[in-house]
């Protein structure tokens, strides 16, 4: 039976990533900052078998930027890495932002080096790393995206905006632009690890997946639907009720986070080499809205009524990410925009009944 070490377990992805693997067979070692979390994974439904039989373990190894791997690592064939700050606070950049996300990733991978067993390599990246992020997503109209295009934002220019209380974007706010810049360079921090690697004598394959804003059905523990990470909660604000407003559609491509959970696996057992564009296609919050009320005529009221059938990625319109690369290389076949909405609010619904709000 073949092993995985998967870092940040307790993540809305993460969790998707770990019964993923958990399904195909694989023991799966999660990762926890603390414990405080251990026995709130080892209670979801899903993985209650594998608990059960040994075939998925938790290990506490610390703070991101220092922890330790050296016994959840022993022996396993691959690593996953989802673990990374996500915030968007707006007021500092390199402590907050560039260093967790950087030196979190060095030091997975670094333990990687070290142990010969390991044969691959994926980490979650993010479209921020790709998109050009200085101009606005509606005025991209035409702009044609792939896993060679960069973010262009550098450090310095974030420094910029730490010291003068500037930025220059017209679309998103300091944390937004931190939260992106952070994960660029953690990424390149990673290819320049497995180069390291490769000087030292140690060959393991390294694939980047580049996932959209991701949405679907939760199965992470949860004390919030309004507060439950971004993935959960901007999806949750649309069933608040009819007069409230639609937020802006800035990110402008999504996927299902089965979908992505299916790529990180994919990329694993094929050892792939290289970026993956992890996106299903556009969406707009105002499209997710309608299909909504369609998809629960009985709960249609509670749904965001905002201006039906108007959808920002058709008029003005929006940049495309291809996707060409994920689905010939990989294999991976993306469900429908449907399939997601209505899953991702029939567990909502559940959760409510639980008492989450």
């Amino acid at each position: 039976m073949p092993t995985v070490l998967l870092t940040g377990i307790s993540g809305f992805l993460a969790a998707h990533v770990a019964l993923n693997f958990l399904e195909h067979g694989w023991t799966v070692r999660g990762t926890l900052r603390s414990s405080s979390k251990e026995q709130e994974i080892l209670n979801i439904p899903q993985y209650k078998k594998y608990v059960e039989n040994g075939q998925l373990k938790l290990y506490v190894t610390g703070s991101l930027e220092n922890g330790d791997y050296s016994k959840a690592i022993k022996g396993v064939d691959a690593v996953v890495h989802t673990a990374s700050p996500v915030g968007f606070a707006g007021d500092e950049f390199r402590k907050t932002h560039l260093d967790p996300a950087k030196q979190g990733t060095v030091t997975v991978l670094e333990a990687a080096t070290k142990e010969p067993s390991v044969k691959s390599v994926v980490v979650t990246g993010t479209y921020g790393a790709v998109g050009n992020h200085k101009g606005h997503p509606h005025t991209q109209k035409g702009l044609v995206l792939t896993e060679d295009d960069w973010n262009p934002y550098t450090i310095e220019e974030m420094d910029s905006i730490v010291e003068t209380k500037h930025n220059p974007s017209t679309v998103f706010d300091n944390g937004s632009l931190f939260y992106m810049a952070g994960k660029k360079y953690a990424e390149l921090a990673a290819w320049e690890t497995q180069e390291k690697a490769k000087k030292e004598g140690r060959e393991w394959s390294l694939a980047v997946m580049n996932c959209v804003m991701i949405f679907g059905p939760p199965i992470q523990p949860l004390n919030s639907l309004s507060n439950g990470g971004m993935s959960t909660e901007v999806l949750y604000a649309l069933a608040k009720g009819k007069d409230q407003p639609i937020m802006p559609t800035l990110f402008t491509h999504y996927v299902d986070v089965r979908d992505a959970a299916e790529a990180h696996y994919q990329a694993v057992i094929r050892q792939a080499q290289g970026r993956f564009l992890t996106s299903a296609g556009p969406y707009d919050f105002q499209e997710i809205a309608d299909q909504a009320r369609e998809l629960f005529p009985e709960q249609a009221v509670r749904f965001s009524l905002g201006t039906p059938g108007k959808y920002a990625y058709v008029d003005p319109g929006t940049y495309t990410l291809k996707n060409d690369k994920i689905q010939k290389e990989l294999g991976i076949k993306f469900r429908p925009k449907d399939e997601t909405i209505k899953d991702a609010f029939t567990r909502f619904f559940e959760l409510e009944k639980q008492g989450l709000k």
